[in-house]
């Protein structure tokens, strides 16, 4: 029996497959902006508010150094971003997985699909 296809598109690099995951997050969520970004604040894949996604990813790094999970809110230059990050292990290194928006249930469900997405495609590289 053959197994059915649950992709739409086809990713040709690594950050292509990581931004289609992370697209399909925030469709399904409802949720504004999504990111993956490393220990230094920088956003290596991402969704939705490109400033948001930018923003968050430098804020959430500070708040990774100290806990592997946040909920609250973040604030920037006149805006603020309601936020759920996760940090998870990729060949020794961490990595942070934030969602901007959407309701907490949503950012919730999305940081875990995003989070096991990158693992996955990540760990297929």
């Amino acid at each position: 029996m053959r197994k059915k296809e649950r992709r739409h598109r086809r990713a040709n690099t690594i950050t292509q497959a990581l931004n289609y995951q992370l697209e399909a997050c925030c469709k399904e969520g409802s949720i504004q902006a999504m990111v993956v970004a490393d220990v230094d604040g920088l956003a290596l894949a991402a969704s939705g508010d490109p400033y948001a996604c930018d923003e968050v990813a430098a804020r959430a790094v500070l708040i990774g150094t100290k806990v592997r999970e946040f909920t609250g809110t973040l604030l920037g230059s006149g805006c603020r971003w309601d936020v759920q990050m996760t940090k998870v292990k990729v060949d020794g290194s961490e990595l942070l997985v934030c969602a901007v928006g959407g309701s907490p249930a949503q950012r919730k469900k999305q940081i875990a699909r995003g989070a096991s997405g990158a693992l996955r495609i990540l760990a297929a590289a």
